[in-house]
């Protein structure tokens, strides 16, 4: 499988979004697979070391299990963006439920001849919802919600977070649905010629 698609959100929480995608017209849940789950962890760089054992797949279960709340509750949050451009008290409300119920710490790191003050799970599980969560609202306070798009491309149901100078991006990858889209208005030209 092609690991870039597991970044073209643009921000781990769309990314998140992403691991339902289309195949043969079907809506595909990636995270139903382990493997591809760990992979998109790993892409994404929230693999911590220690964290995947083959021989237990009740983590691999818990894992997963928390990126589905997530991305259920990413998926309402672009609903509610698309619909009325902000959030719902409802789903402010899940963020905010979600959120406290995280166990994280405040830790220090010395970068270069910067002294970083941040927050980190004090668990493989909290430290992966903390980032995902964290990066959504990072995303939420610094781009327009109008600038969090989903693919033209009729046959994909991947979203981005458009940063382009021109805020004109349409696809989620130039290479697969831009070029499919092109291709397509190309033979579709070339057919009504012939007609």
């Amino acid at each position: 499988m092609d690991t870039s698609l597991f970044v073209l959100g643009g921000a781990t929480w769309i990314n998140l979004l992403n691991t339902v995608v289309m195949r043969n017209k079907q809506p595909t849940d990636l995270l139903a697979d382990p493997v591809i789950t760990m992979s998109w962890l790993e892409e994404n760089g929230l693999l911590l070391p220690g964290m995947h054992s083959p021989s237990d797949p009740a983590n691999d279960d818990r894992i997963r299990t928390r990126l589905v709340i997530l991305r259920e509750i990413f998926t309402q949050v672009l609903n509610d963006l698309k619909r009325q451009g902000t959030l719902s008290a409802s789903v402010y409300d899940e963020i905010k439920k979600c959120t406290e119920s995280l166990d994280v710490k405040l830790t220090t790191s010395f970068e270069g001849a910067k002294l970083v003050l941040m927050y980190e799970g004090k668990t493989p599980l909290d430290q992966i919802a903390y980032t995902i969560i964290h990066s959504a609202f990072d995303t939420l306070s610094s781009i327009s919600p109008d600038r969090i798009r989903k693919c033209e491309h009729k046959d994909c149901i991947l979203h981005f977070v458009d940063v382009s100078k021109s805020g004109q991006r349409r696809w989620c990858s130039m290479e697969q649905c831009g070029n499919r889209h092109k291709a397509a208005q190309f033979y579709e030209k070339k057919k009504t010629k012939k007609t």
